[in-house]
């Protein structure tokens, strides 16, 4: 089944189509040039026979209306030479195989000589090893002949070489058809890969403008709109971090603010508020920093989880760590760091504890799951709780989130070529797994 996927796609591609149709063009091209070749030579040769044929009958018509009835068989024993065309009796045609099945060049003769008698003329084919015989049945003062005719001269290689000829054209010519649809799908399979980049959030390099002018022209708008939109997200960036980092200050004054205040009723919810506030600038940089360029090096999965558990643990958080492998992987520190909180920090907010994190490993690579006790999202939900932005406060409560922890997540998992899935554990619960590829 997977062969068979592979091969129904590699006869989707523009490749194969080109080539196809140059392929299938040149077959159709030569075809109909042969039969074209053979039709005409087939034409000429008759014309030919036809003339030996008349200019024969003539001759010996001569020959034999001077001679006596009874003379006619002896002159025609010194007439008739092997390789040469020979007048026979009537009866010779009996006890001779004929071939069942007349060429074309017998044919075309039969319906000339018929033509030009003005009546039917029968015409036999006889193989003789490798030379072939035509005999025509004619009238020769007044009695019935058959005229033998060797055609080793009319049947010779020629069609052969034609046909030689006509495939080293062709074999050429798919070679040729090869070499430009590989030209030409080569920068799109170029413009494929960048596109691809910048669909999982890289900044592709500039595509060399090469191939036909549509193409050369197509691949420089594409490069202006990487740069156009590797320059948006840079502002974007630029903007999400400035302004968060400019609202942190002003929180923290109006926080110190509050906590010198006297004890009232409303000095808890306002501290809770501006805590709140905190942790929503604090994913907004988080959710810049996550479209950064990654910072890869060989991290231990387990000991950094380790670490992010042991901070949950001193803020009495009930989560504990389940490490079943010591491997390394090429990963950027700090976003992996950014990811298992955002994680952790969801399963607090809106699920229920006890938290396990758990590091294992499997043939597609080392696994982090992330288990709450919580509802979980709704399966048609989940799918839009990976936007940036989108809250779900009716399945998992109304805490004022940003709605940035899980597009946070999501991008880092991109970043490093993982996968991120939803679980529904068989013992109950809420799952967040994400799988990174060893390499």
């Amino acid at each position: 089944m997977r062969g068979l996927t592979r091969l129904r796609r590699a006869t989707d591609t523009l490749f194969f189509r080109l080539v196809l149709l140059v392929v299938l063009t040149v077959i159709s091209s030569q075809t109909f040039t042969l039969w074209l070749a053979a039709r005409e030579r087939t034409h000429l040769v008759s014309q030919q026979l036809y003339t030996e044929v008349v200019n024969t009958l003539a001759d010996l018509e001569g020959m034999l209306d001077v001679l006596p009835r009874a003379e006619r068989p002896r002159f025609l024993e010194s007439y008739n030479r092997p390789g040469l065309p020979q007048l026979l009796p009537n009866d010779a045609a009996n006890g001779i195989e004929f071939s069942d099945r007349m060429p074309s060049l017998g044919t075309a003769l039969r319906e000339r000589l018929s033509v030009g008698l003005g009546e039917p003329v029968p015409v036999r084919w006889r193989r003789l090893g490798d030379r072939n015989e035509l005999w025509v049945s004619v009238h020769v003062v007044g009695e019935q002949y058959w005229l033998v005719l060797p055609l080793g001269r009319f049947t010779g290689g020629t069609t052969h070489a034609i046909w030689l000829a006509a495939t080293l054209a062709s074999l050429l010519a798919m070679v040729v058809a090869f070499l430009i649809a590989w030209r030409v799908t080569r920068p799109l399979i170029r413009l494929a890969g960048a596109a691809h980049q910048l669909g999982e959030g890289q900044t592709p390099a500039p595509v060399p403008p090469t191939g036909p002018h549509e193409i050369v022209s197509f691949t420089r708008r594409f490069n202006s709109m990487v740069v156009a939109l590797d320059a948006a997200a840079r502002e974007r960036r630029l903007m999400l971090a400035g302004l968060s980092h400019d609202l942190r200050t002003p929180l923290t004054r109006l926080k110190l603010s509050v906590e010198l205040q006297p004890d009232n009723t409303d000095r808890e919810g306002m501290l809770d508020d501006i805590d709140e506030l905190s942790r929503i600038v604090r994913q907004f940089i988080d959710f810049a920093r996550s479209e950064e360029v990654l910072h890869r090096e060989p991290v231990a999965l387990a000991e950094l989880a380790d670490s992010v558990v042991a901070r949950f643990r001193r803020e009495d958080l009930d989560v504990h760590l389940e490490r079943h492998t010591d491997a390394e992987l090429q990963l950027d520190p700090l976003a992996m760091e950014r990811l298992l909180s955002n994680l952790i920090e969801n399963a607090r907010r809106y699920g229920a504890t006890p938290i396990v994190v758990t590091v294992d490993a499997d043939d597609a690579g080392v696994r982090l799951t992330v288990t709450d006790q919580g509802a979980g999202i709704a399966a048609a939900q989940r799918e839009a709780a990976l936007a940036p932005f989108e809250r779900l406060a009716e399945h998992r409560g109304t805490d004022g989130g940003s709605g940035l922890g899980l597009a946070i997540v999501s991008r880092i998992v991109k970043q490093h070529e993982g996968v991120l899935r939803f679980l529904d554990p068989d013992d109950g619960g809420f799952a967040v797994q994400v799988t990174l590829p060893r390499q």
